[in-house]
């Protein structure tokens, strides 16, 4: 009594709360509807009934409230007429990684078209449960979907398959420890052995059903498995089981059930009184299949005694319902490939509208494609003729500042080559015979003002006063570094003495040149070897090597040696 109060007060205050805000959190209301779901599935549906606005929703909140009102009338045994609701839950769930949910939306989807007498439908979203939830640990849930699909199967007289579903539900309800869906179980497998006439079989299981069964739920079992064990010839123990279903009878419908099978075993076993006895009576059903097992069991009573008049009657009459029985069926079949036809129609639509989208979206790639392609191909091409442009005004470039050396060679430079010659001229021990040369030299150069010198100044031996003097001396073995005082002195003896602007050379060749790269390349001129060379600049041998090589595809844009570039620098 105290837990109906408190459940009948939490709903008054989750009714007010609904009825005060339109904006009120419904998460809330939802999971507290879920919680009833199982043990009082009316409350649950109640409290789903008061949540007004649905507009005022979440896409979220929406679709679990069409699952759960789904749920709640199929729990309720309110038979659905429509999909709507629950569709909306399914279009939802598909898009999610929520597994569980998509498997409960399937599943109920299933139910509501199995109301919907939609065979193909019922089937194919019991599938789809099945292969969403399978690795999952529903166990509840997996026993229903396997049960409810393999009374599908035997619906269609797909024995075989219906037998394998239903052993599976009975390892979930297992799992679940759910007894009573346990039983129901078992005794869908015993009925499928008896359809299979596997009788043996239809008996294990019908015991098994019993064993795990409620006193309520064991009327029909025992009346089933009366019938099995009269099939077998074991009359006894069909009669058995027959007089414990008749001490559960509670309407009328029960007592004409157990009457035939009574009559009918009776009737088996040669008691012919007490055979006549309840199948007399069992003319008081309403129930067409009763009816029809019944006068055909009067009409071999009949006949076995020699009442032919009444076994005429009977059997007249036996073929009445059966026809009618024959008729509902032939209906129910047209019916069920009405639905087949339907739904394949249904389907080769679907499959014409995703083939032309499929069509329509694969024209749209190849025409983005190619479109790409060709922006692509014309952008490459733009981008090849702007290098060819640029490497064309490049070299241009480099052309026009090689002539402008040249005649910076020939003009510009001319006072400071003559200035270096005076200067070198003093500091000689050798200054009387250089004054001598000198002299020459400059008479040389008054001439030729405008000519370029690529060599040595004709007429003096300038690699004997190289080698006399302090700086190759210094080079060669005594100075410890190159430093920024004795660097200069180099250049001057390169440029304007040994090899006439050797310098100014390199740099038009390779204008972003380093100091130091301007060092090995006329260390390397004056023939100073790489170990004296690394030395000097302070470096190891191996990077003075891979500075060559580097150096010479700066200068000759080729690749090459250490050698090769040693050669190169030599022939200028």
């Amino acid at each position: 009594m105290a837990n109906r109060l408190k459940l009948i007060l939490n709903l008054l205050l989750l009714f007010c709360l609904v009825a005060c805000s339109r904006n009120t959190n419904i998460s809330p209301l939802l999971k507290e509807a879920e919680g009833y779901m199982n043990e009082r599935p009316d409350s649950a549906l109640l409290l789903l009934d008061s949540i007004t606005h649905r507009e005022d929703m979440s896409k979220e909140q929406n679709a679990l409230w069409c699952l759960l009102y789904t749920q709640a009338q199929d729990k309720n045994r309110i038979e659905h007429t429509s999909d709507s609701l629950i569709q909306i839950a399914v279009k939802y769930y598909e898009k999610t990684n929520l597994k569980n949910r998509k498997m409960q939306a399937y599943y109920y989807c299933g139910r509501v078209f199995q109301d919907l007498d939609d065979v193909l439908q019922t089937q194919t979203y019991y599938l789809k449960a099945y292969e969403v939830g399978k690795d999952l640990k529903e166990y509840s849930l997996l026993g229903r979907l396997c049960a409810n699909l393999g009374t599908l199967y035997t619906f269609q007289g797909l024995y075989r398959p219906a037998l394998d579903v239903q052993k599976e539900a009975a390892d979930y309800f297992m799992q679940a420890e759910d007894s009573i869906s346990l039983s129901m179980t078992y005794r869908n497998i015993a009925r499928i052995n008896v359809q299979e006439n596997q009788l043996d079989s239809a008996i294990t299981y019908y015991s098994k059903a019993l064993s795990c069964s409620f006193a309520s739920h064991k009327f029909y079992i025992f009346n089933e498995l009366a019938d099995v064990y009269g099939r077998v010839g074991d009359y006894n123990n069909g009669l058995s089981y027959a007089w414990k279903a008749y001490s559960q009878i509670k309407t009328a419908d029960d007592s004409c059930l157990v009457s035939l099978t009574l009559g009918d075993l009776y009737l088996k076993s040669g008691k012919m009184d007490s055979a006549y006895y309840y199948l007399s009576f069992c003319q008081k059903s309403t129930n067409t299949y009763t009816l029809r097992d019944t006068y055909y069991s009067l009409s071999q009573l009949e006949k076995s005694r020699g009442n032919l008049n009444a076994y005429a009657i009977f059997q007249e009459q036996y073929d009445t319902f059966r026809d009618s029985i024959d008729r509902q069926t032939y209906m129910e079949t047209v019916a069920r490939l009405q639905s087949i036809y339907d739904y394949q129609l249904i389907e080769k639509k679907k499959e014409y509208y995703r083939q032309e989208a499929n069509r329509k979206t694969n024209y749209l790639y190849g025409l983005f494609g190619g479109g790409a392609l060709f922006l692509l191909v014309t952008v490459c091409i733009v981008f090849y003729l702007f290098k060819e442009k640029k490497k064309k005004e490049e070299q241009l470039n480099q052309s026009l500042r090689r002539q402008e050396q040249k005649y910076r060679e020939s003009l510009q430079y001319l006072a400071e080559r003559n200035a270096a010659i005076a200067e070198l001229g003093q500091k000689t021990e050798m200054a009387d015979d250089l004054k001598i040369q000198l002299d020459m030299v400059q008479g040389v150069i008054n001439e030729k003002m405008l000519e370029r010198a690529s060599s040595p100044i004709a007429g003096i031996d300038r690699g004997k006063i190289f080698f006399a003097s302090d700086l190759y001396q210094g080079l060669h073995t005594k100075w410890e570094i190159l430093d920024n005082e004795r660097w200069p002195e180099v250049v001057k003896w390169i440029d304007h003495v040994l090899y006439l602007n050797f310098t100014y050379k390199i740099k038009m060749m390779y204008p972003g040149i380093s100091e130091m790269d301007l060092q090995i390349c006329c260390l390397t001129k004056l023939g100073i070897s790489v170990t004296r060379m690394a030395a000097l600049l302070l470096r190891t041998s191996q990077a003075i090597s891979l500075k060559r090589k580097r150096l010479y595809v700066k200068l000759t844009q080729k690749q090459g040696t250490a050698q090769d570039f040693d050669e190169y620098i030599l022939s200028l």
